[in-house]
């Protein structure tokens, strides 16, 4: 009688095919989302670094955004110490009856017109000087009057973010004699090929969450979602083509913490190209004391420790060389469709070829971008 291995030899290689290998079933969907995250982190390191979040039921995710009323502008123009009309680059955070400070000076804002302020100068007995174009008018708090009627409601919308879910689509397919021959370092080369179809869309999907610009066709098939570049509008600083500094680094905080009033550094990821991760490691190198444990030379900064705390510097090869992110990573999820995430799916023998596909449907969701910065044209 013969064995099963001897029975298997005189059966037809499209047949042995089936009969030894059991996960490639027609129409049967194997999800691959987690080899995905196991494939190189160093090719996809925003990926590893996020992860993906829970799955959304829509091909356009919606959220809202609330914030107080800024307390910050500048003025537009010179306001001589006997002017009573203040213009400003941003009226709409003034209110009738309200403080505000310029300098050492105090003003009482009784109108507001657009971005020109109707004030009284030197109140509280503060003394009235010349407010120059550009300097900065702050509020305050209300004039709060004893017996006052109540004063009316001013009210905020929350803003309206979205960005769609964007198809990573890739084909597997080999001949029958490719799977017959052998092949050296290879055990089952439809397995390889998806393995390395797999690392291709997982770079796709990194690009796209840090590269991507949103867009849909007029027919709506063809959808492409925002990424980190496109969502950072406000905190961009401009490196003016020189090396990275603690002083630019430091700006990049500041301006978060300006931006939103909270405490920033802990949670915070500073992500850089190689180029400027050498370029930080560099940085103030004459005041970076080393102590001698081993022969090894080199210097490697891991963390950055600046007037707002320490963050980890993470390398990722998929920016830009001349630019740097800084990113509070529990602001971002990366979410895919429900259904939709990574999976694998045979689709049998057509002729004498194998062939399988790879599909998965996934959005970037971007929270409070004035909590993120992008530092751009730094020295290549």
């Amino acid at each position: 009688m013969k064995t099963t291995n001897e029975m298997k030899m005189l059966l037809p290689l499209d047949i042995q095919f089936f009969a030894i290998n059991s996960t490639l079933i027609v129409g049967k969907r194997e999800d691959v989302t987690e080899n995905l995250l196991l494939l190189s982190p160093q090719e996809a390191p925003m990926l590893d670094l996020v992860g993906f979040g829970e799955a959304t039921t829509q091909d356009e995710i919606v959220w809202f955004e609330d914030e107080t009323y800024a307390t910050k502008t500048t003025a537009s123009a010179e306001a001589l110490a006997a002017a009573t009309t203040l213009a400003v680059a941003d009226g709409s955070i003034f209110e009738a009856n309200t403080v505000v400070k310029a300098g050492e000076e105090l003003l009482k804002v009784t109108a507001v017109n657009g971005n020109n302020l109707t004030v009284e100068r030197g109140y509280a007995g503060t003394t009235a000087a010349t407010i120059a174009s550009g300097a900065k008018v702050e509020f305050q708090f209300v004039e709060g009057v004893e017996g006052a009627n109540a004063r009316q409601a001013r009210f905020k919308a929350r803003t309206r973010h979205s960005n769609v879910t964007q198809i990573f689509d890739g084909t597997i397919t080999i001949t029958g004699t490719a799977a017959a021959v052998s092949q050296h370092g290879i055990d089952d080369l439809y397995a390889y090929e998806k393995a390395k179809k797999e690392k291709e869309l997982a770079l796709q999907l990194e690009k796209a969450v840090i590269n991507g610009v949103k867009y849909t066709s007029p027919n709506g098939l063809v959808r492409q979602m925002g990424g980190i570049r496109q969502f950072i509008q406000t905190n961009v600083l401009n490196g003016s083509a020189v090396d990275v500094s603690t002083e630019i680094l430091n700006d990049a905080f500041q301006a978060i913490a300006e931006a939103t009033g909270q405490n920033v550094g802990a949670g915070y990821k500073i992500i850089v190209s190689p180029k400027q991760k050498r370029a930080i490691s560099r940085m103030d190198a004459d005041k970076i004391n080393l102590t001698r444990q081993d022969n090894g030379r080199g210097q490697v900064v891991d963390y950055f420790v600046g007037d707002f705390g320490e963050s980890e510097i993470v390398v990722n090869p998929n920016l830009e060389a001349d630019e740097i992110f800084i990113v509070d990573i529990d602001r971002v999820k990366i979410r895919p469709l429900q259904t939709r995430q990574f999976t694998h799916e045979y689709l049998g023998k057509t002729s004498d070829a194998f062939s399988g596909t790879i599909v998965g449907e996934y959005t970037l969701e971007f929270h409070e971008e004035k909590a993120h910065a992008r530092i751009k044209n730094l020295k290549k």
